[in-house]
Formats: C-alpha cells, structure tokens, sequence
C-alpha cells in the first residue's frame, strides 16, 4: 500500500487487493473505497478482513446490492456512491468511524492523488 495523503488525521492509501489482504491487520479499522470492477475479487480474497479490520466498504456503483449477498451476517457498513471523488468526500465525513481509508479504484495512483487534491484545496 501507498501512502497518498493525511486529511486531518485520516490517512489515504492507495492500494490493490492483494495489498489489503495482507496489511489490512496492521491497521485499526479501516474504510475501503473500491470501483464495482474490483468488488467481486475483494469479496472473494477479503473474507478474513472484512468485519475484522475493514469495518466500512464505499462501493463505486450505483447501489450496494451486488455485494449484499456476500456479505450476508458480517458486520460492515456499505455505501455506494456514483464516482471515486463522492467516495472521498464520504470517507472524509467518516473521519470519527476511521483512520484509515484504503483506495482500490479503477483510476491510476496519480489521477487518484490529483482528485484527492482537487477535493481539499
């Protein structure tokens, strides 16, 4: 994982999920942030994270049914939103449910670095 940016204590990585899975459990609690054409490989590699150390899953997408389902009785906080910089700013208002927010989506790690710049200047 990369570190991108610390937003008033929240820090942002990017990462991809094989990334995750393995450092997820040296984070506290985390948020995900994660395009829908990721959703499905982190549900299937993730089932020892989630609801462990990953406690909120912002889904780009336009709702949270494809991941209902899966995660059926786990203990996790599910929001879609419709772009990778609505997900951001969701993430930001979650500065008191977490610390950590870990960015799976389909932009590259510099257009990601420059959205996130765009939403706080």
């Amino acid at each position: 994982m990369k570190k991108l940016i610390n937003i008033s204590g929240q820090q942002f990585y990017y990462s991809s999920i094989d990334q995750v899975i393995e450092q997820c459990s040296q984070k506290e609690k985390c948020a995900i942030i994660i395009d829908k054409i990721h959703l499905n490989e982190f549900l299937d590699k993730g089932n020892k994270v989630i609801g462990k150390y990953v406690d909120q899953i912002i889904i780009i997408s336009e709702n949270v049914d494809i991941a209902l389902a899966q995660l059926e009785g786990v203990s996790v906080l599910l929001i879609a939103v419709m772009d990778f910089e609505e997900a951001v700013r969701i993430a930001i208002f979650g500065t008191a449910l977490t610390k950590e927010v870990i960015c799976i989506p389909k932009e590259d790690e510099k257009t990601v670095g420059n959205i996130i710049d765009a939403i706080i200047t």
